[in-house]
Formats: structure tokens, sequence, C-alpha cells
């Protein structure tokens, strides 16, 4: 499975189908825009998308997205559905969008729900489809390490079994080194994203070549150097 980061898979190769992937990247704005080409990627090869959004709101999502050219408001409630974790904290809530919503980030119940809601319509359209959770490390604010990884064995043994290959983000130096330690033995994959002395690298345990990859950002969103 194509990631959709331009040049990146002769390096790094594809993603396999059915897994769980942790995505590790710097708390910086930019990370919305590394798994917003993974979720176009599958729109444009006819693969569902649902993106579970704990720390920015669906609006903006595809607001980013539009920037680099990439048009996820007409494809939303189509091919592509909203997992909304993060309007519940809004004095004043979007009314006018139809995204599915949770009642906060402690409410791991009604999250893995809505998950299984959105996953549902996504598999009407196809039995392969991406998901994007964006992002575990606000989970970890709110609930105790344990209940979290309970909560992601649950959920990533669900997801997989609906055909769903799945990133699930979490942000590098928010955690202690054990936090990561069991995600990582959690996952079936690992892709790191770093961004040293004003470039961006990725490395990932799919890596075809040794050592990491630069990235640059452009008008177009993000690109691998070759």
């Amino acid at each position: 499975m194509r990631f959709g980061i331009p040049n990146l898979v002769n390096a790094v190769g594809e993603l396999p189908e059915k897994s769980n992937i942790l995505f590790i990247t710097p708390p910086r704005p930019e990370k919305s825009i590394f798994v917003a080409h993974y979720i176009d990627e599958g729109l444009k090869s006819q693969q569902p998308g649902v993106y579970v959004t704990t720390d920015i709101s669906p609006a903006e999502i595809e607001a980013k997205a539009a920037a680099f050219g990439m048009n996820f408001a007409d494809c939303t409630n189509k091919s592509l559905w909203f997992v909304d974790c993060y309007s519940w904290a809004l004095e004043k809530k979007p009314v006018e969008r139809k995204d599915i919503r949770v009642s906060g980030p402690s409410s791991l119940d009604d999250l893995s729900l809505s998950i299984n809601q959105a996953v549902y319509e996504a598999n009407k359209i196809c039995p392969l489809g991406r998901v994007v959770f964006q992002s575990l490390s606000t989970l970890f604010i709110y609930n105790s390490p344990n209940i979290v990884y309970k909560f992601c064995q649950v959920v990533g043994a669900r997801l997989k079994s609906y055909g769903m290959t799945t990133l699930f983000m979490v942000e590098d130096g928010m955690h202690k080194s054990d936090v990561l330690a069991t995600l990582e033995h959690m996952m079936d994959g690992i892709v790191e994203v770093k961004f040293e002395d004003g470039r961006w690298f990725i490395s990932s345990s799919q890596i075809m070549s040794s050592g990491k990859v630069e990235l640059r950002v452009t008008e177009k969103g993000i690109e691998a150097i070759r």
C-alpha cells in the first residue's frame, strides 16, 4: 500500500495491507500534511478513508489538505469519514457538519463505537481502506497508559479485520521511552519522521535502503528527495 508521498516508495517500499503502523512525528503543524498524503493516495485508488482526529477540527484538516491541492471536502461522508473527538472542547459546535462526533478523549468506548460506525460505512465501498488516528498522544493526556494500550490493542485488531491499514500517530518527545516501546511492540510496523536542523527525514521498519530518506515541503505537499 503506497504511502502517497512522491518518490518515497522507491526508498521505503509499501505499507503492508491490513496492518497497524505507528507513525512517530515531531509535534509540529506540518504533521497533518504527511498523513493527508496517505489518505489522498487511498482516495485516488478508490480506497475509502477514515480520519480520527483528537487535536484538530475536520474543517481544519480539509483546509490544510486543500492548500496542497488535495480535495477532501468533496469526499467527506462519501468516501472519507471524520470521527471528530476534538469539537467537544469548543464552546460553539460546528453544527453545519455531519461528522461522527465523540463526547471527548476520555470516552474511549464511545470513540471505539464511532470508529466502528465510520469503518462500516467505508466497507460498503471497498473491503480495503485507510485509517489515520491523529493522535494517540491526546489519549494519554486524558487516560492512563494501560487503558490506552488496551484501547489500541482492541481497536487495532478490529481495524485489521475490517481490511484497514491504520496510521496511529504519536508525537515524539511527549512520552516516556517505555510508552513508545509498548506501542511499538503492539504495531506491525513503524514510520518515523524527524525535523533536524531545518530538514525533514523519514525512516521506516519497512525501509528498503539503509539510513533515512530526506523530504522537503513544496507547494504540492511533501516529496522525497531522490
